[in-house]
C-alpha cells in the first residue's frame, strides 16, 4: 500500500535535511542552523497543514523527543549542538513513533562509521590527534534514511513491547 502524500512530502524534506546536514558536517565539522531550523519549521508546517492539530501535535512531540534523545550526549560533549537540532528536525518529520528506530539505526551506522574511521587512522598512522570528534551527520543520515525505508517497503517502525502487569 503506497504511503499518503503528506508522509512522502515529510520524508522528502527530512531526507534533504539529513543528507545536506551530513554533507556539510563532513566538510565543515558542523551542522548549521541554516539547515536545521528551516527543516524543523517546514516539517511542522507540513504536518499542521496536511493533518491539522493531530499532525501538528505529532510533529512537535517528535521534535521534542528527537531533541531530548540527542541532548544527553551533547551535555557530555559527545555530540555537537547541530547534531541535536538535526535529530529534532528528524523527529518533527517522522514523528515520535519513528524515534526508537531512527536512534537504533543511527547508533549502528555510527558504530560502523567509527570502526571505519579508526581503521583508516590506524592504517595511515595519523590517529594520534587528541580531541578529534567524528562527524555524526553521516551516521544520522544513514540511520534516518534506513528508518524511512521501513514504511516505504510496508514494514512498521520498531517498537518497544512492554509487558502488561
Amino acid at each position: 500500500m503506497p504511503l499518503p502524500l503528506p508522509t512522502l512530502v515529510a520524508f522528502a524534506v527530512t531526507a534533504v535535511a539529513v543528507v545536506a546536514g551530513a554533507a556539510v558536517d563532513v566538510r565543515q565539522k558542523r551542522i548549521p542552523n541554516l539547515i536545521t531550523f528551516p527543516a524543523m519549521l517546514a516539517l511542522i508546517i507540513i504536518h499542521g497543514v496536511f493533518s491539522g492539530l493531530p499532525g501538528l501535535t505529532e510533529a512537535l512531540l517528535g521534535l521534542v523527543g528527537g531533541f531530548i534523545i540527542f541532548l544527553i550526549p551533547h551535555l557530555f560533549r559527545v555530540l555537537g549542538a547541530g547534531d541535536v537540532k538535526l535529530m529534532a528536525a528528524v523527529g518533527a518529520g517522522l514523528g515520535p513513533s519513528a524515534l526508537l528506530t531512527v536512534f537504533l539505526f543511527t547508533s549502528v551506522a555510527g558504530g560502523v562509521q567509527s570502526l571505519a574511521w579508526l581503521a583508516a587512522k590506524r592504517l595511515s598512522r595519523t590517529g594520534r590527534e587528541p580531541g578529534y570528534r567524528i562527524c555524526y551527520g553521516p551516521a544520522m543520515a544513514a540511520g534516518t534514511l534506513a528508518a524511512m525505508a521501513l514504511p516505504l517497503f510496508g514494514q512498521p517502525y520498531l517498537s518497544l513491547a512492554l509487558p502488561h502487569f
